[in-house]
């Protein structure tokens, strides 16, 4: 770890010590490691890290101010808050090349990013800071930081005290009515549109209750106006030269244009979790003591239009994108602006996705949307949800493929794993279809998404806990293999898929199969089939089993936090778990396990790198209105009962899922997922 420095080593660009902090505290600080702060290249480069994929996101400092004042180490332009500096090394530490990291005396990310999200931390604790300012901006950064399930504060509570504070100096109030000046003004309006995003995202992806409600804060949308659009002086050389975020004005100009995009559509986000979701508490209908309040699905009466007003509201927001927002399959060259174009348009999908979720997925018995049941509800609009589902799954797993082919998954924040579940199960419902080919096609989607998951895995613990529970869910899927050769007969009796690794391999064959014959007479074709109604399999990753000293609550918390994780331990320099490319030889690689796996009890978990055809999902345009890839699926004409919602939303499983054998069987076990029928659908209001 890197050596400790005492309160004389810090720069002079950094603000002095308060007086109230006395010797005794100073001492503490110091051995903390908290008044150590990066130096030379390191610093360079995690201020590069954070410009480029930081702060295009959450525009929260004068960037050129902060800039400048670090750039002269006398402190002669002026000085920075140490817990801002702090936060903003934490913040970038995600993203720095490991080299600089290894040379700075760190042996993993997970270690460099507990170490600065620690310095800032204490910082907080120690009221070192009195500029409520820069106290709001340091402790959003900290809602990118989730160390254990069992730690009381998470990116929830971060994400409230930032709200907290910022109602404290009246960030919600409209700046323009203030006596600030210009410059002031715009940067509360970038710090409050920064915190208002930030709480869309993690109610969306955590299913948390937003801190921020509609009616307290009227502060205008974001506007071309609010952003410093100028390149930064030759002179400042405390940033690498190529950093072109802060240097060419085109760039600038276009992330700036996607974030006030960005904050259009988290009050798309804000309209539909208080119009599809409800507040519970967590222990409603589960025998346990855990408080957490949960955002939990309800199935609104389509009479009400209530969805097709939201639904209308989302495509109002893709129709009215300016040029620079669009989505395209051509590389701009810029990373972070190829990165922060397809993170906008995966967000979007997702709430899309959960837009229409509850409309076609099944409630969870005795859950908050419980009524008598509706029937001969309009098929149409039903249908047009399913539409919507499927496209989202179809369009997140394009471009999360084509972040994977341009190299870019590396710099996807948290926020990578959030989009990728939904599609992820989406395909790994549709693998079960009656038809061939739309297994096969879904079979291809699940493997390319997971492609990306596997290289997350070795930056987020979220990735590790959301392979644990997909092991889970194949194996209740009952989803059958069947092998056929040229010379074999009898044909050999389908075999269950029950790992992600059966199913990534079941996908590599039938695309050796489809491929040109070669002298190879003996090809194996594998066949993905229906599986018969009763088949269950064990729910070995997640279920309780006698002499296992991990509790369902145990299991609960670990989901719970899948979308506000830390790297894990598996921060070493190693392959990713699956390769998508028609070029590279098949390999095998092992996968690291999610943490606190005990590896003495099953073998490496090997995922096969893969060759496979074309993307199917590419060269569409996913925000047509049509039937996509999607349209030749077979409808039913009725569910059966089961949490769908909680299957497609891992984080809010870990608060309903009872894990028992019928939780997902109903979720997994139907062929017809997406069941329907013209005359119309038996649901539950």
């Amino acid at each position: 770890m890197p050596q400790k420095s005492s309160s004389g080593d810090l720069p002079r660009f950094i603000k002095p010590l308060p007086s109230k902090i006395g010797p005794e505290e100073i001492s503490y600080l110091e051995k903390k490691g908290a008044l150590t702060v990066p130096k030379g290249p390191l610093r360079s480069e995690m201020l590069r890290a954070y410009v480029e994929f930081v702060h295009p996101y959450m525009p929260l400092l004068d960037l050129h101010d902060f800039l400048t004042v670090i750039d002269k180490q006398d402190g002669s332009n002026g000085k920075v808050s140490l817990i801002l500096f702090q936060a903003v090394m934490f913040a970038g530490s995600a993203f720095v090349d490991m080299q600089y990291l290894h040379s700075a005396g760190y042996a993993t990310r997970k270690d460099a990013r507990k170490d600065f999200f620690q310095k800032t931390r204490i910082l907080y604790d120690f009221d070192y800071e009195s500029d409520r300012v820069s106290l709001v901006q340091a402790l959003l950064l900290l809602t990118y930081y989730y160390e254990t399930p069992d730690d009381q504060k998470d990116t929830w509570h971060w994400m409230g005290v930032a709200t907290s504070v910022a109602h404290t100096i009246g960030l919600h109030r409209n700046p323009d009515n203030t006596n600030l000046e210009g410059k002031r003004v715009k940067l509360w309006k970038r710090i409050w549109w920064s915190t208002y995003m930030r709480d869309r995202l993690i109610a969306l992806g955590m299913r948390r209750p937003t801190r921020i409600k509609a009616e307290d804060f009227d502060v205008p949308m974001l506007t071309l106006d609010d952003f410093e659009i100028s390149p930064i002086p030759d002179s400042i050389t405390c940033i690498p030269a190529d950093c072109r975020v802060v240097r060419d004005v085109d760039v600038q100009k276009q992330l700036a244009i996607m974030c006030i995009e960005k904050a259009r559509l988290c009050l798309c986000i804000s309209h539909v979790l208080s119009k599809q979701y409800c507040v519970l508490n967590n222990n409603h209908g589960l025998q346990n003591d855990r408080t957490t309040m949960m955002l939990l699905p309800k199935k609104l009466d389509p009479e009400t239009s209530e969805v097709k007003v939201c639904d209308e509201e989302l495509q109002r927001w893709v129709s009215e994108l300016p040029e620079e927002a669009q989505y395209t399959d051509q590389p701009s060259g810029e990373a972070a602006i190829d990165l922060a174009k397809s993170l906008l348009h995966m967000v979007f999908f997702t709430t899309l996705s959960a837009l229409h979720r509850p409309q076609v997925l099944p409630n969870s018995q005795g859950g908050p949307a419980s009524a008598p049941a509706k029937v001969n509800v309009e098929s149409d609009l039903l249908d047009v949800s399913r539409r919507n589902v499927r496209r989202a799954a179809s369009a997140i797993t394009s471009i999360a493929q084509r972040l994977d082919t341009g190299g870019l998954v590396k710099y996807l924040p948290t926020t990578g794993v959030t989009v990728l579940l939904p599609a992820i199960i989406i395909h790994l419902l549709d693998i079960k279809a009656p038809e061939e080919e739309t297994r096969r096609s879904s079979l291809r989607g699940f493997c390319q998404c997971m492609a990306v998951m596997g290289k997350l895995r070795d930056l987020y613990a979220a990735a590790d806990y959301s392979v644990a529970f997909l092991e889970a869910a194949i194996r209740k899927a009952g989803i059958h293999v069947a092998p056929m050769t040229a010379q074999a007969f009898p044909i050999p009796k389908p075999s269950p898929v029950t790992s992600v690794e059966d199913l990534v391999d079941a996908g590599r064959r039938l695309d050796m199969a489809n491929a040109p014959i070669t002298s190879s007479l003996n090809l194996q074709r594998s066949t993905l089939t229906p599986p018969p109604d009763s088949g269950t399999t064990n729910m070995h990753a997640l279920e309780k089993s006698p002499g296992d000293n991990v509790t369902d609550e145990e299991v609960a918390r670990r989901l719970e936090t899948f979308l506000a994780s830390t790297p894990p331990e598996s921060d070493h320099e190693h392959m990713s778990s699956i390769t998508i490319s028609q070029d590279i030889p098949m390999t095998t690689v092992t996968a690291p396990a999610p943490p606190g796996h005990n590896h003495s009890n099953d073998a490496f978990h090997k995922w096969t790198t893969m060759d496979l055809p074309p993307n199917p999902f590419e060269h569409v345009n996913h925000h047509q209105d049509d039937e996509m890839l999607f349209s030749s699926l077979p409808l039913k004409n009725e569910f059966d009962d089961g949490d769908f919602d909680s299957l497609l939303n891992l984080d809010a499983v870990g608060e309903t899922f009872t894990f028992d054998d019928s939780a997902l069987e109903s979720g997994l076990g139907d062929v017809d997922w997406l069941g329907g029928a013209d005359a119309g659908i038996a649901v539950d209001a």
